[in-house]
């Protein structure tokens, strides 16, 4: 019995395309790097994204081996409150930053009693701070907005006829404690919001109050923007 042709051997596919693939993502990489480098974004917002793009952070660590930005005044700011509340064992402020703003939120709770717009002994030591690293900030053309707000249960005084002049007031004696301290006056402003910007809903879907969102919705928030 004769024998049939013998088999042909198959060859792996060539791989070639990917050294052509992977150089066409090289160049397409460092394109978008070369125009993150040069763009010049107007919007605060914008320039936020971009710096604290994730993406942009592993193409340029990829492309040209550039680390990681170190912190800026605002960042460091907030890490040296967030490192001071946890030698205190405190929990009075919460702390949020990007590159060119650092925010502090208060609970009123813990900052006035129910109804009024002193500053508790108990508030002054966290504010103390803020002004503090405000003042070492090392910027010169920052400002910094003192917001005031409330839930909704309804007051009716005859010093505050309304939320509106509580959380007005709230703000303004913050705002007067981190003058009292040397921030400079001219840079700050001060906002009452009322109930109108509440973080959570302060009653459920029949009307009930829900106490642990009331309190969290009456605070006052500093914010210190470039």
């Amino acid at each position: 019995m004769a024998d049939g042709p013998p088999e042909e051997k198959s060859e792996p596919p060539s791989e070639d395309w990917l050294v052509t693939y992977a150089d066409a993502i090289t160049i397409l990489m460092a394109f978008f790097v070369m125009m993150f480098s040069i763009i010049k974004p107007t919007s605060p917002e914008l320039l936020d994204a971009m710096e604290n793009s994730v993406a942009a952070g592993a193409i340029m660590s990829t492309i040209v081996g550039a680390t990681a930005a170190p912190p800026t005044p605002f960042m460091a700011m907030v890490e040296q409150m967030n490192e001071a509340a946890g030698e205190d064992g405190e929990g009075k402020v919460e702390t949020t930053a990007t590159r060119r703003a650092s925010t502090f939120e208060f609970k009123s709770g813990d900052m006035f009693a129910p109804g009024t717009a002193d500053i508790l002994p108990a508030g002054e030591p966290t504010l103390d701070r803020v002004a503090q690293n405000l003042i070492l900030l090392g910027i010169q053309t920052y400002k910094v907005d003192v917001e005031g707000h409330t839930d909704d249960d309804p007051i009716s005084t005859a010093k505050f006829p309304s939320n509106w002049e509580l959380s007005a007031a709230r703000a303004a004696a913050v705002a007067r404690f981190l003058i009292s301290r040397g921030v400079d006056p001219e840079r700050i402003s001060v906002i009452g919001y009322g109930d109108t910007r509440p973080k959570e809903d302060n009653r459920d879907i029949n009307g009930v109050p829900i106490p642990e969102n009331m309190a969290a919705n009456r605070r006052v928030v500093v914010r210190i923007e470039r």
